[in-house]
């Protein structure tokens, strides 16, 4: 299965599903699991150059503190798939597990990231651009630690943002580096691929 590190905010179990971490409850990882969907859908909104739907500034928050609080998870998870563009939503109906389904979500991701894409486009060879990306994915690693680490970091609204978006590019950077060190076309930058 594809490699996916949530930096402990989100954990899966033998079957894929949602479940506790070493520092977050049931509800909470279920909480930033709908949050981490919101965000990979905001990811594919900004590719396609759509608008975020009214729900996920006005409504998702209300949705995520009602889980927190050990509301219906597959009612809120169908509320906030509802909203999601219809290629999250296929996704989510494809996946055999919520696992899965973020794998398959962190496979689509296109890094358009100019920093990123200037310091890839810069590549010698493979090799160098596979350390390109680990080099990247550790840098944003050591920020995804230290965001986290603030106190409070989770309950401000643009702390979590900005940590989960890390934690997106994170994962793709290692996407990419694998893809790369296999030899796979595609590798999943706007401008080097």
């Amino acid at each position: 299965m594809s490699f996916l590190y949530l930096f402990d905010a989100i954990e899966f179990d033998a079957a894929g599903e949602v479940s506790a971490s070493k520092s977050v409850s049931l509800e909470q990882a279920r909480s930033n699991y709908l949050y981490l969907v919101s965000k990979y859908n905001q990811m594919f909104l900004k590719e396609e150059n759509q608008e975020v739907p009214a729900f996920f500034k006005e409504e998702l928050g209300a949705v995520l503190v009602e889980v927190e609080k050990g509301g219906d998870f597959d009612k809120a998870e169908k509320k906030v798939l509802a909203n999601c563009v219809v290629r999250v939503q296929k996704m989510a109906s494809n996946a055999q597990s919520r696992r899965q389904f973020v794998a398959a979500l962190n496979a689509q991701i296109v890094l358009d990231d100019k920093k990123i894409v200037d310091k890839i486009g810069v590549a010698e060879n493979r090799l160098h651009k596979e350390y390109l990306f680990t080099k990247l994915a550790a840098q944003v690693f050591e920020s995804v630690v230290i965001a986290s680490a603030k106190e409070g970091a989770m309950a401000d609204k643009k702390s979590k943002s900005a940590i989960f978006k890390d934690i997106i590019k994170y994962n793709s950077l290692i996407a990419s580096a694998s893809m790369v060190k296999s030899a796979e076309a595609g590798v999943q930058t706007s401008k080097s691929a």
